[in-house]
């Protein structure tokens, strides 16, 4: 499954964006499915549609349609709820991308410094390039799925698809790895109608998050995470730009046009066959 990667692309006018995006008209997520797979030591979330195996990463659509400004809205996938500790996250390498916990020395890891502020996850069809440098950080990507601080209320399920506005990102700066941030809201969520842009997040929240992201590693004994851009949070129309560039960083991968791998092991990237069919 690759939905909506090989679709007609539509030009975005309301923005100032370059880049165009295929949207997944077709993808239905009711049908997507979550069960319990891997050993009984180190559960694997596997995900379904319809009934086939299905990757988080690569088969789930960058993008499901248009807000009413005509600006994409993208799709969201929780890995850790807001108020929980457990760190999980898609795995970029083993068959399907199921969400795992992440490991240190086989241990399974969680966050020390506290209980995610936010409901935390990724972009479906994002990748950030580690070859590639961005201009107002200075660093490559962190060779993730672009990450997502979803700001709503109510915290999310590990595995719950949602669709989502952005609103605006932080540009963290990792161990001297891009790892932008971006900052989301549910669009079928009530409070969603109050949040439009970067500037309806009340700047406690933002700022909030933005000293969480500094300082959990310091719960570890390693130093402060910095951030780029004079550490503003930017808003929508840049932060979605970022987003198109990841997810046209995704497009390289998946075209063998760029390397991927994690651990040593090289990134499940699906059935090359039925890829190469899409794109």
């Amino acid at each position: 499954l690759i939905l909506g990667v090989g679709m007609k692309m539509r030009a975005i006018t309301a923005v100032p964006l370059l880049v165009a995006v295929a949207y997944g008209t077709e993808f239905d997520v009711s049908k997507v499915s979550l069960q319990r797979g891997g050993p009984e030591h180190d559960p694997h979330l596997m995900f379904n549609y319809g009934g086939e195996a299905m990757s988080p990463w690569h088969d789930i659509p960058f993008s499901t349609g248009t807000d009413e400004d005509g600006t994409p809205l993208l799709s969201f996938v929780c890995e850790i709820p807001k108020g929980t500790t457990a760190k999980f996250e898609i795995h970029k390498s083993v068959p399907h991308n199921p969400i795992i916990q992440d490991k240190k020395k086989d241990k399974p890891r969680f966050y020390k410094y506290g209980p995610s502020l936010v409901n935390y996850g990724a972009i479906p069809q994002t990748w950030e390039d580690p070859s590639t440098v961005h201009p107002d950080t200075g660093f490559g990507g962190d060779n993730d799925p672009i990450d997502v601080l979803q700001i709503n209320e109510k915290p999310c399920e590990t595995g719950e698809v949602m669709t989502v506005r952005v609103l605006g990102t932080l540009a963290l700066v990792d161990d001297d790895e891009t790892d932008w941030k971006l900052i989301v809201t549910d669009v079928n969520q009530a409070e969603a109608s109050l949040y439009k842009d970067i500037s309806d997040v009340p700047a406690e929240k933002v700022s909030a998050m933005r000293e969480w992201f500094r300082l959990y590693k310091t719960a570890e004994g390693k130093g402060e995470n910095k951030f780029g851009l004079k550490e503003r949070a930017m808003g929508k129309v840049y932060a979605l730009e970022v987003a198109l560039e990841t997810h046209e960083s995704w497009r390289r991968l998946m075209n063998a046009e760029a390397p991927c791998d994690f651990d040593g092991e090289a990134c499940w990237l699906g059935d090359k066959k039925a890829l190469e069919d899409e794109l």
